[in-house]
């Protein structure tokens, strides 16, 4: 489908501001996510022109540019030579964003994922947060702490403190049954792009052995992570502690020569 300049008015476009902490940039691409994912764009579509855009959002082409090179980095649009941006199918990308949690994981074992909440309180980073969310020293976030099912059988616990700046309301949803990452992507638009963990193995103390309902000194696996937007920000970082027995942890990397 071709672009035209009635979508622009159709396009529900939220303006930008200099007030906003986020780069202009950054507002832009979140704002034309959320368009796209809404469906007002089909994959295939054009975009209207980076002009027409720039002008829509009050903005140089350079800022406007920026923007739709890191939707291309993320493989949301597709630039064709002679012909314009064009929307990229999303079905593919939402699971590659989703599979590296707990839930979708468990699904690949063949186990139906839950969690019981045993904490959720909202605060702000201070001294006593997770070490790579301190950047952001002052920012409100949540402390969720869940025992994690697969099935009826309690898998690990999961301490996980997550940054609330863009998703404010995410105290209102129910974990017991909610990905946070799928929450991330689906109601936030906020895409992770980079995991960073450290894995080791630890001896179950009396807590963590009651809830997991495995014998005192038993293995379990320590996964500490630390999990980062596309504007290179922390958005989260959780400590967890697996039954070795019931669990094991996978991780793949992509290596391209010359990188």
């Amino acid at each position: 489908m071709p672009a035209d300049n009635t979508f622009l008015t159709d396009l529900n476009i939220s303006p930008v501001t200099s007030n906003n902490p986020l780069p202009l940039h950054y507002q832009i691409k979140a704002d034309l996510k959320t368009i796209i994912s809404s469906g007002k764009y089909k994959p295939g579509d054009m975009l209207p022109s980076e002009v027409e855009l720039s002008k829509a959002y009050g903005v140089g082409r350079q800022t406007m540019r920026q923007a739709i090179l890191r939707l291309v980095d993320e493989n949301i649009l597709e630039r064709k030579a002679g012909r314009g941006t064009m929307v990229v199918n999303q079905e593919d990308r939402l699971k590659f964003y989703i599979d590296r949690g707990f839930s979708q994981q468990m699904i690949e074992m063949g186990m139906t994922p839950h969690s019981e909440v045993l904490k959720i309180t909202a605060s702000v980073i201070d001294a006593s947060s997770p070490e790579p969310l301190q950047v952001k020293s002052g920012a409100k976030c949540l402390t969720l702490v869940r025992l994690r099912f697969g099935d009826q059988t309690p898998i690990g616990i999961q301490y996980t403190t997550i940054i609330t700046e863009l998703c404010p309301d995410l105290i209102e949803h129910d974990f017991t049954t909610e990905s946070l990452y799928n929450i991330l992507w689906t109601e936030y638009k906020l895409p992770i792009v980079r995991i960073n963990s450290v894995i080791s193995a630890v001896k179950a103390d009396e807590w963590h052995c009651s809830l997991l309902k495995t014998s005192i000194s038993a293995p379990l696996l320590l996964v500490r992570l630390a999990v980062y937007l596309d504007n290179g920000e922390p958005i989260e970082a959780s400590t967890s502690y697996y039954r070795a027995d019931k669990y094991w942890y996978s991780t793949s990397h992509e290596y391209h020569v010359g990188v």
